[in-house]
């Protein structure tokens, strides 16, 4: 169908699934007025149900697919949208490009995937910005945000103090994307595994609600409380088959009814992969394949001993070598891109150093415990010790430049 010349209706609703009444309908203005929620543990199909309303909806207004795990690159291109790799992206500019999507009516699949936490949460809010700061001539371009793991980029606990204002940053514009998304044309499905995970302020500007398999105490107890089951009830939750939810609220179901998911036309990136065994292979051709012995401790090389020394000794040891240099010049380029690594190889032409320099000071730092590396080969690779990413507080890069 074609995306310039078709009408969003106010009659418009898709297909979902089935229930015991027969087939039950999405309704996408009262979606876009209301908000749904998918929620389910590990393997109850809540990406397939936000799969299956991506495709059914996208003919109707500009879809855009918000994607951590890096699952809906094949749905992406069913629905013609752009991926938009963030890692690669400046947060400002994803902002722009928010911008820009929505004054021109554009698809688009925004991968958060080899982010870490905190830039996950602080792109994705830049991303959200942009939508919500859409001038009002734009508001008419009406687009249909969907997120998968939400819990990633809005928690309900931060995981460390020095965390919490970067969720506060998550919680709150995401939370501020659902609650004046409506005026603005913008229409939000949130799916997550846990809603014990998930800021409680996100939850409650949803008001369409999918519900399926819950395990967890909490996350029963908040589900049930979301469809208004009472104890009995809420045992039914720890029960469902995976692709069956109850569905409640304005765009779904006037009250909580049970349905099964119709199928999708693109299969899940994401599932668990089928059971494979081990490979018959006898110790020996093990060891050979593991190639142990080339990855010893590089502490027991050409240095011997020496630099097992402790305190002021060991010092003196590390200023004296005629690695050192080199070797402070590779913790100066470790040290942006912690907890990630790189290889010898990189490093040699980052720093514009021979790798034989390049090697002798790897070997320097190991010995010293500075960093984690290998023995000398074509694919050694090199990064901060655990001791000293424990001390870096930023990582603005995942690669050298």
């Amino acid at each position: 169908m074609n995306l310039a010349t078709h009408s969003f209706t106010a009659e418009a609703s898709v297909p979902l699934g089935h229930s015991a009444n027969g087939p039950l309908e999405l309704d996408l203005p009262r979606l876009m007025s209301g908000r749904c929620l998918i929620q389910g543990s590990s393997g109850a199909g809540k990406s397939q149900t936000l799969r299956r309303i991506v495709e059914e909806a996208f003919d109707y207004l500009t879809t855009i697919i918000v994607d951590p795990e890096g699952e809906f690159g094949n749905l992406a291109e069913h629905i013609g949208a752009t991926t938009v790799e963030a890692r690669k992206i400046a947060t400002d500019g994803l902002t722009a490009t928010a911008l820009r999507a929505r004054q021109h009516r554009l698809p688009l699949h925004l991968d958060l995937t080899d982010l870490e936490p905190d830039q996950r949460i602080t792109k994705s809010a830049a991303f959200f910005a942009g939508l919500l700061g859409a001038p009002r001539e734009h508001w008419k371009n009406t687009v249909l945000v969907c997120i998968d793991e939400a819990h990633l980029l809005a928690p309900h606990l931060a995981a460390s103090a020095r965390d919490a204002e970067t969720r506060r940053l998550g919680v709150a514009t995401l939370t501020d994307m659902c609650a004046r998304g409506r005026k603005r044309g913008i229409g939000t499905v949130i799916a997550t595994q846990r809603l014990a995970k998930l800021a409680s302020s996100v939850v409650s500007e949803l008001h369409n609600h999918l519900i399926g398999l819950n395990i967890f105490d909490r996350d029963v107890v908040r589900a049930a409380d979301l469809l208004g089951f009472g104890s009995e009830q809420a045992n039914l939750l720890r029960q469902l088959p995976p692709g069956e939810f109850f569905a409640f609220g304005p765009a779904l179901s006037s009250t909580p009814c049970l349905v099964k998911i119709d199928p999708t036309i693109t299969p899940h990136i994401g599932r668990t992969p089928d059971l494979v065994s081990a490979s018959d292979l006898s110790a020996d051709e093990s060891r050979a394949l593991l190639n142990l012995e080339a990855l010893r401790e590089t502490g027991e090389s050409r240095r011997g001993t020496e630099h097992a020394l402790r305190g002021m000794r060991a010092l003196d040891s590390f200023l004296l070598d005629p690695a050192a240099p080199t070797a402070v010049r590779i913790l100066a380029a470790l040290r942006p891109i912690a907890p990630n690594a790189t290889t010898a190889g990189e490093l040699s032409g980052h720093l514009a150093l021979p790798r034989d320099d390049i090697d002798a000071g790897l070997d320097l730092l190991a010995m010293i415990g500075a960093a984690d590396t290998m023995p000398r080969d074509d694919t050694r690779i090199a990064r901060l010790a655990a001791r000293l990413r424990l001390r870096v507080v930023d990582t603005p890069v995942v690669g050298l430049a």
